[in-house]
């Protein structure tokens, strides 16, 4: 029990939170294990967005070589993007925060802060499947 006292020493004015923890372990571990399946399930709709959006990639970026096959990496990006933020609320609900604490809503802006979205990732998914944009500076 001194361990316990000593870090009752180091919360100072949070130590009655440890101790509600000690007196209450069953609805600790409740509330503990909701936050995990919210975070799995959060973790797993991050995979099915970045799965969704390696395809979409995929499909426009081989359309958009067909076409035109001098384009570059900063054009494609600038095609794919605003289908790629229009798509993005159909493939998930939410997403765990960029520091994995709690979630949040999935939005262009929160989803590029787990998958960086850029012409450098989009370079990068092409060339993982043999396919380059002209522009190798990227």
């Amino acid at each position: 029990m001194l361990i316990v006292e000593v870090v009752k020493g180091m919360l100072g004015p949070l130590a009655p939170v440890l101790d509600f923890i000690l007196d209450n372990p069953a609805l600790t571990s409740v509330v503990f294990l909701l936050w995990f399946v919210i975070y799995v399930a959060g973790r797993m709709q991050l995979g099915k967005i970045e799965a969704k959006t390696r395809d979409l990639v995929l499909q426009m970026s081989q359309a958009e070589l067909a076409q035109n096959p001098q384009i570059t990496a900063q054009l494609l990006y600038k095609i794919i993007y605003p289908r790629w933020s229009e798509a993005l609320p159909q493939w998930g609900r939410f997403i765990p925060h960029r520091l994995d604490l709690w979630p949040v809503p999935v939005t262009a802006k929160n989803v590029a802060q787990k998958i960086p979205f850029s012409p450098e990732w989009i370079a990068g998914v092409l060339r993982e499947q043999n396919i380059s944009p002209l522009d190798d500076a990227v």
